[in-house]
Formats: structure tokens, C-alpha cells, sequence
């Protein structure tokens, strides 16, 4: 019987990335709003050889990019909402 040692949980990895660009000419307007969250969570409960082996590893990447251009009295209005929620929970006993 071959018993490998404990394993900790792969990494974990994210990338948020946001950019807004705007411009506004002549009593113009540009409203620009965004929100990126990311949620990641590993637990393992529990005791003994199967509790040793690795979860599969969590990536994300968000990215999010605004360009708005307002002329001559316009208005230019952008809302933008990323969300990532990853779990991983084990039961071992």
C-alpha cells in the first residue's frame, strides 16, 4: 500500500481588468459606471487518504472595457457588472 503525503489545494488565480475612456464636447455628458467581483472559495473537511487528493484549480479573468463619446449637447450613459463566484467544498471521510 502506497499512502502519498497531504496535498494543499491547487491555486487559485484571478485577473480583473477594467477601462473606461470617455469624451464629452459641447455641453455634453458621459456617465460611466462598472463593477467587477470575484468570488473564490476551497474547503476540505474531513480526515484520511481520500481527503488528499488535489480539487481541480480555480482560474478567472474578467475584463471589461467602456468607450463613450458625447457631442453637442448628447448624454452618454454605460453601466457595466461582472460577477464570478467559484466554489469548491469536499466532504472526506
Amino acid at each position: 500500500m502506497i499512502i502519498a503525503p497531504t496535498a494543499a489545494f491547487a491555486g487559485q488565480t484571478s485577473q480583473q481588468e477594467l477601462n473606461q475612456n470617455a469624451s464629452a464636447v459641447g455641453y455634453s455628458q458621459v456617465n460611466q459606471h462598472a463593477n467587477q467581483v470575484n468570488l473564490q472559495q476551497q474547503s476540505r473537511l474531513g480526515h484520511g487518504h481520500r481527503c488528499q487528493s488535489r480539487p481541480s484549480s480555480q482560474h478567472s479573468t474578467q475584463i471589461l472595457n467602456q468607450n463613450g463619446a458625447a457631442i453637442d449637447g448628447s448624454l452618454v450613459s454605460q453601466q457595466a457588472r461582472q460577477f464570478n463566484n467559484q466554489s469548491q467544498l469536499r466532504h472526506c471521510y
